[in-house]
């Protein structure tokens, strides 16, 4: 049996998380995926909705995103990917999302690189 998909969002008037309709476009952009890719794949998509809520980009990106490798990434190599990895990086959306100061104490790399690899890997996800 199918897992029903669906978007948590929460209430103006009393902010507690509730179910929604669907996800928002936003949402839907942000993880990765283009809004034929979302229908096909059956994604519910509330087009009324504004709001992006992380736990929802993160929902999308792990069951249906077009997850970018880090490799992809200009400057990063198979050896830094590991590095990355062990820190918690998975893929260009986590590296983009990651920050930096946190980031440096848990990896050797300077600020500096992790800077320019971020700014990759913002350009990837626009494409």
């Amino acid at each position: 049996m199918e897992e029903k998909v669906e978007a948590i969002v929460y209430t103006p008037v009393r902010p507690r998380p509730r179910k929604g309709r669907g996800f928002s476009i936003k949402e839907i952009r942000e993880a990765g995926l283009t809004l034929q890719e979302a229908k096909k794949l059956g994604v519910p998509i509330d087009k009324r909705r504004g709001t992006s809520h992380p736990q929802n980009v993160h929902f999308l990106k792990e069951n249906y995103g077009a997850a970018v490798p880090l490799t992809k990434i200009k400057g990063i190599g198979k050896a830094s990917e590991e590095k990355l990895v062990k820190a918690g990086i998975l893929d260009a959306y986590d590296l983009v999302h990651a920050d930096l100061n946190d980031l440096v104490e848990r990896v050797t790399y300077s600020k500096k690189s992790l800077e320019k690899w971020q700014a990759e890997a913002k350009k990837l996800l626009k494409k």
